[in-house]
């Protein structure tokens, strides 16, 4: 199977999954619609090797992802490919973050799949992380695909416990965080909504209040 029918088949895969949950949570709504518009129109199909600590742990990782056969095997076998990377870089909280997580677009303009109205693909989370207070605009699902993450959003809720086979949605400029505990999280991630508005950290300020600052930049090159 080339990796472009690959990249089909996780397509199709998380669709059926996120169709399924959604007979019950019109939130995912968004999700599926967006899915269901992905073709063949090829990315810019990023396949280089990256040099990161958390790299040598994703193998195994994924060997205890829980779902269907066709997901699992997409997943592996696309992750396989490279073409991940470091989500965060920089000074500040950026560089606190840089070594505990990385990801890999699979629709997208860096992906195998090109789509101008979402970001689906992988994002992988070391373990005993916490991943801070921050927002963005884009409407964003999280599904676990191995692991256990807890998921907090709003700066006053409660964290909520997220098992592989379940999901979380964040609003869009909902500030959230992720806490993850002692084995490492492999999520299947998709963005819809504004794709170009900066990522935001939140920073608790010693009175209560919180402040905004700018983490990294969405903004898209244009495809040549």
């Amino acid at each position: 199977m080339t990796s472009q029918a690959r990249a089909l088949q996780f397509v199709h895969s998380y669709l059926k999954i996120l169709e399924d949950l959604g007979v019950s949570d019109d939130a995912l709504t968004p999700f599926v619609d967006a899915l269901r518009g992905v073709d063949e129109t090829p990315g810019d199909n990023a396949t280089h090797k990256l040099d990161h600590p958390l790299m040598p742990l994703l193998e195994g990782a994924l060997a205890e992802a829980e779902g269907p056969h066709a997901l699992n095997e997409a997943v592996a076998d696309l992750a396989g490919e490279g073409g991940f990377f470091q989500v965060y870089e920089g000074e500040g909280i950026n560089a606190t973050q840089a070594d505990y997580m990385v990801g890999k677009q699979i629709v997208g303009p860096k992906g195998r799949l090109f789509n101008e109205k979402l970001r689906s693909g992988i994002f992988f989370l070391a373990p005993n992380f916490e991943y801070p207070m921050h927002n963005h605009a884009g409407l964003e699902i999280y599904y676990v695909h191995s692991g256990v993450l807890n998921m907090q959003n709003g700066v006053d809720a409660e964290p909520r416990r997220v098992e592989p086979g379940e999901y979380s949605v964040t609003p869009s400029n909902v500030p959230h965080a992720l806490y993850i505990g002692d084995a490492p999280v492999v999520i299947l991630y998709t963005w819809v909504g504004d794709l170009e508005s900066p990522i935001y950290w939140w920073v608790e300020e010693e009175d209560g209040s919180w402040t905004k600052t700018i983490a990294k930049e969405l903004a898209a090159p244009p495809r040549q």
